[in-house]
């Protein structure tokens, strides 16, 4: 069995980073501009309060006056509290009186009050102050003044209306100044943790980068155990052999007229020490075998095929059980094809001595589904977790590695084996192979060429 990793680099590091970090910057883009929005929009009712606060009590004091006549005479308090304004409120452009009859605009030029009588201010410069909230007018409107109006009166015959027009850039300035501040907190706070998911990334990538190194030191080591415990099993096991080689050729000695039935004992013995180094060579040796589609209906026929002869010595044919129309899966076929026709001689094996062994073909969740059934003596439940190890054998002339193999063949094609006894008796093996097998990095494949399956 050999240490495999499912995960390719684009799906372990780019997609769930890369995502994350969009989601990221979608959270702190859209959460950024909404705080900095509400706190411009704090900031300018702050603003605007101020200056409401600062031209209110001018404005209390000429509705109770005679507005007209306190502007053309001039009177000192008037002449002070315009001067304190316009000191006090750089934006502050100029004062218009819209009386019944003319407009009075002031000014501050040189620290002089002077006022003249004109033409009303166009009319893409003069908004109610009731029309909606100043705050909003002043990020809302592009005229280069801003107005902000008072009634002086409300009778209709001799309404009275106090315009203050500011600078508009001036204003959005000291705004902008006053959440600059801000601006700048949200964009180093989300470029900090933009370098903090891809530093994550870089720190993500060094680590599967040292991982890889150690999964192939571990993948040396695992290998070089497995081959010495199968080394060791394989020494093991060719001693009785070596001992009945030994017995017979010393039985040639002390019984010379029974050379025939002794050299034929030797051969037999020979034959099978072959057939388990035979046996145990193909377990370790590399599958280099090109990948390809495989019409599945042609595999199960040809394994069928090859099997029908070996089992007819024990007197049992095959009923096929084909799925009409079983899509095509790439495969090593030569090495599958061996694998099917080993569990079908084992089924022959299995001390069933009539009728036939069931072999299906079918589909099953995304994938290609075999089953082997036969109806011998079945596999008593104490041997069937230890099926699949080397060496492994419950007969006296087998070799304990046909169903090794053929659990690295499936291992190697992503598969399962599955061995199970049939209430009815006998053996059912299950073998499955995946239609869509899960894509393996560039980089295992190239171990894989070093620590061949």
């Amino acid at each position: 069995m050999i240490i495999r990793s499912n995960f390719a680099i684009t799906r372990l590091i780019v997609l769930p980073f890369g995502a994350l970090l969009a989601l990221y910057l979608m959270i702190v883009g859209g959460g950024g501009t909404w705080l900095y929005l509400q706190g411009r929009a704090a900031e300018t009712q702050l603003l605007i309060g101020e200056v409401k606060a600062a031209i209110e009590p001018f404005t209390k004091k000429l509705r109770t006056t005679e507005a007209v006549s306190v502007i053309r005479q001039r009177a000192p308090w008037l002449v002070e509290d315009l001067q304190a304004l316009f000191a006090d409120i750089n934006s502050l452009q100029s004062i218009v009186l819209h009386g019944p009859e003319s407009d009075i605009q002031l000014r501050v030029e040189n620290g002089r009050i002077t006022s003249r009588v004109s033409s009303p201010l166009p009319a893409d410069t003069l908004h109610q102050a009731t029309s909606s909230p100043a705050a909003q007018r002043l990020h809302s409107e592009s005229q280069t003044l801003f107005v902000i109006g008072f009634d002086l009166t409300r009778a209709p015959a001799q309404r009275m209306r106090l315009d203050f027009s500011f600078d508009r850039a001036t204003l959005l300035a000291q705004i902008n100044e006053s959440v600059e501040v801000m601006r700048r907190a949200i964009i180093g706070f989300g470029a900090v943790g933009a370098v903090s998911i891809l530093l994550a990334v870089g720190i993500t990538f060094v680590a599967m980068r040292v991982t890889r190194k150690m999964e192939v030191h571990f993948q040396e080591i695992y290998q070089r155990a497995s081959l010495t415990e199968m080394a060791a099993a394989l020494v093991h096991d060719l001693r009785n052999p070596l001992a009945a080689l030994r017995a017979n050729i010393k039985a040639l000695l002390v019984a010379p007229d029974q050379t025939k039935e002794i050299v034929e004992e030797l051969d037999r013995d020979v034959v099978a020490l072959n057939d388990k180094l035979s046996a145990f060579l193909n377990l370790t040796r590399r599958h280099d075998d090109d990948l390809e589609p495989a019409d599945i209906c042609e595999l199960v026929e040809d394994t069928a095929r090859l099997a029908e002869p070996i089992l007819s010595k024990h007197g049992l044919g095959i009923e096929m059980d084909i799925e009409p129309d079983l899509p095509a899966v790439t495969v090593r076929k030569a090495s599958v094809r061996d694998a099917l026709l080993n569990v079908l001689i084992n089924a022959g094996q299995s001390g069933q001595t009539s009728g036939t062994i069931r072999f299906k073909a079918e589909t099953c969740d995304d994938a290609i589904r075999f089953v082997i059934e036969d109806r011998g003596q079945g596999i008593p439940e104490q041997h069937l977790p230890r099926l699949f190890d080397a060496f492994y054998t419950t007969r006296e002339n087998g070799t304990g590695l046909g169903l090794a193999i053929v659990q690295q063949v499936f291992d190697a094609h992503q598969g399962q084996v599955r061995i199970e006894n049939r209430p009815q008796g006998g053996t059912r093996v299950v073998l499955t192979l995946p239609l869509h097998p899960k894509e393996t990095p560039t980089w295992w494949n190239k171990q894989r060429k070093r620590f061949p399956a």
